[in-house]
């Protein structure tokens, strides 16, 4: 739980506990008790009033104390929404208030100042962060810090829903890039790691001016974004990586490629298969220095039979924990669009630009010819095109038993922009119109690919 919801928390409890005893007051016998009415009368409440502020742990004559106590003054007043509104906070956060692009900003300077106020909001910020329910750090934030939690709290309690159209963050593909952005707040090198690393309390005030900085329309999902990082909700990548498939049902389709590709490919129902669904448990061996290995589950769906498959690949882990996933929209031996998805590395989704890919996905394998095959852009590792020569064909059950028909084989290559090949065996499976990789060899190492099962459904 963070330090804002926490602080909600304890207010919350504090100002329902003092309004009640506001309103309380002893009956007179035998005498009716009057028709409820929405406003409070005006009341002596200073006694209760320091008595508040002193149970969230506040003396009410320090500075500190004072900014408390005219918060609680202000809530507590006659026809005060601020104090409705706080009475009807639930569990919801800020990211999830739908506050306006406007109110995100103020909100976002708002926690720059709780955590940079002082060294000791710093500390008093990460203690918060720890899970138990004491509201103790409340008395520990500097008076500026305290302050700017109060008015960021207020901002919440007294907005209006918005209608922005940023307030949900766009589509997943939108999530990722503004995902993306928020990290270019910190120097990387090209792993994706930042030489030293900066400590949380770096992170955050960077990040904040980074978005702060950030023009128009982008800043309005980066506002957002940022805001659900601050809460503690999952990253955009972390939840692709959890429910991959979401994804691949958004992005991941022919009829949101571009015309001039979508235009190109054949007819709903002109190519029949023999499965909606299939399954592949595959296990990649590593010979390297040392050979080890691991085990994927790499799914592919056929949604209108007309040639052209989506999928994903992920490690097969018990906990179902992953840490990467590709997805990929094909037709033939053509890439239409991919996207290799991982919390650290930051990959935009590449898509296929050339009618060429889909003209040599429609060209007849004919042992010893040749296809080039442009690749979707920008490509992660900076690949262009592979280069294929059709070898020769074999019975598909030779790749894997259950596996019926034809297959021919496929000797590829690809070269990096820093010019590394890569040279990959594949076999092209005719009655499932499908792609198998067997294996890939660069300068590190070879990867064999061995299936184990596949369900068909």
């Amino acid at each position: 739980m963070n330090l804002y919801k926490k602080s909600v928390l304890a207010l919350v409890c504090a100002i329902s506990v003092s309004a009640y005893a506001a309103d309380s007051k002893p009956s007179a016998p035998n005498t009716p008790s009057p028709s409820p009415v929405k406003k409070r009368s005006k009341c002596d409440c200073s006694a209760i009033q320091e008595k508040v502020v002193s149970s969230l742990g506040f003396d009410p004559a320090s500075e500190q104390g004072q900014i408390m106590l005219r918060f609680v003054k202000r809530a507590m007043s006659s026809n005060s929404k601020l104090s409705e509104r706080i009475q009807s906070f639930g569990e919801t956060s800020m990211a999830e208030e739908k506050l306006s692009a406007a109110e995100r900003l103020r909100t976002l300077a708002l926690i720059r100042t709780m955590v940079t106020a002082t060294p000791t909001d710093c500390k008093v910020y990460l203690d918060s962060m720890k899970e138990d329910a004491s509201a103790n750090f409340l008395s520990k934030m500097s008076p500026q810090a305290l302050q700017a939690m109060l008015d960021a709290i207020e901002i919440r309690a007294l907005h209006e829903p918005s209608d922005d159209e940023t307030d949900t963050g766009g589509t997943i593909e939108e999530k990722l890039e503004t995902h993306k952005y928020l990290r270019t707040a910190f120097k990387l090198d090209e792993n994706g790691v930042r030489t030293p690393p900066p400590t949380q309390c770096e992170q955050i005030p960077l990040m904040i001016d980074h978005v702060l900085a950030t023009p128009k329309p982008k800043q309005d999902r980066a506002s957002l974004a940022l805001l659900r990082a601050l809460d503690l909700h999952p990253s955009a990548p972390r939840m692709v990586l959890r429910q991959p498939e979401t994804y691949l049902n958004e992005a991941f389709d022919e009829r949101v490629l571009p015309e001039a590709i979508r235009s190109s490919l054949p007819a709903d129902g002109s190519r029949p298969l023999p499965f909606k669904r299939a399954v592949f448990d595959l296990e990649v061996i590593s010979k390297r220095e040392t050979t080890t290995s691991q085990r994927l589950t790499s799914t592919v769906i056929n949604r209108r039979n007309n040639g052209v498959l989506a999928g994903f690949t992920v490690p097969t882990v018990p906990s179902g924990d992953v840490d990467w996933t590709e997805l990929g929209l094909g037709y033939g031996l053509a890439t239409l669009r991919s996207h290799f998805v991982e919390s650290r590395i930051n990959a935009s989704q590449a898509n296929q630009l050339e009618q060429a890919a889909v003209a040599a996905a429609n060209t007849p394998l004919k042992e010893g010819m040749t296809l080039r095959i442009p690749l979707p852009q920008p490509d992660f590792r900076g690949d262009k095109e592979r280069v294929c020569t059709v070898g020769s064909e074999k019975q598909a059950s030779t790749v894997f038993a259950k596996f019926t028909g034809s297959a021919i084989d496929l000797h590829c290559k690809v070269t990096s922009s820093e010019g590394m090949v890569t040279e990959l065996h594949s076999v092209w499976l005719h009655d499932l119109q499908m792609e198998s990789v067997l294996s890939a060899e660069n300068k590190y190492g070879r990867n064999e690919v061995v299936i184990r099962d596949v369900k068909f459904e």
